[in-house]
């Protein structure tokens, strides 16, 4: 059933990232990333969700002492299982579109962008802190140096 599994890293280490710009854009790369970026974000909020029921359950029931029985006993744990069931499926969906955003070639400064907020979501600033600030800085440049109707929108994470 329940998993001590604690998600609270993904909801820390996600990127508040938009990716409708995808969907406006013929690039290829934009389109592919636009997909991944959207099952990121609910990834993200799934994991929010799932932090806040253990945080209810935790401070209410005890939550990792009780026994499964126990535990399928509150209603409120119930969604715990759905939502990691969905973590993971998202999880692994998004990590074969990887593959094909690695693969897809970006034709403008769109796609590229698109790549990169990839590449951001992906390189935890508590883990390397450096890289994520230089792919910060490099979609920064990229929004302040192209026209606005080919720069994406980022909102960089910290």
């Amino acid at each position: 059933m329940l998993s001590k599994l604690n998600f609270r890293p993904i909801a820390k280490h996600a990127s508040p990232l938009r990716s409708d710009f995808g969907r406006v854009h013929p690039d290829p790369a934009a389109k592919v990333c636009a997909e991944w970026l959207d099952r990121h974000s609910d990834q993200r909020k799934l994991a929010e969700r799932w932090q806040k029921l253990e945080t209810f359950l935790m401070r209410e029931h005890n939550l990792f002492q009780l026994s499964e029985q126990e535990l399928a006993d509150y209603v409120e744990a119930t969604p715990l299982d759905v939502i990691s069931n969905r973590l993971d499926e998202l999880y692994a969906l998004n990590k074969k579109l990887l593959g094909r955003i690695s693969k897809s070639k970006a034709t403008t400064t769109h796609g590229l962008s698109s790549k990169l907020l990839v590449a951001l979501a992906l390189v935890h600033p508590d883990e390397n802190k450096e890289v994520h600030m230089l792919l910060q800085s490099i979609l920064r440049d990229i929004e302040q140096n192209v026209p606005t109707s080919y720069a994406c929108s980022v909102n960089p994470p910290g």
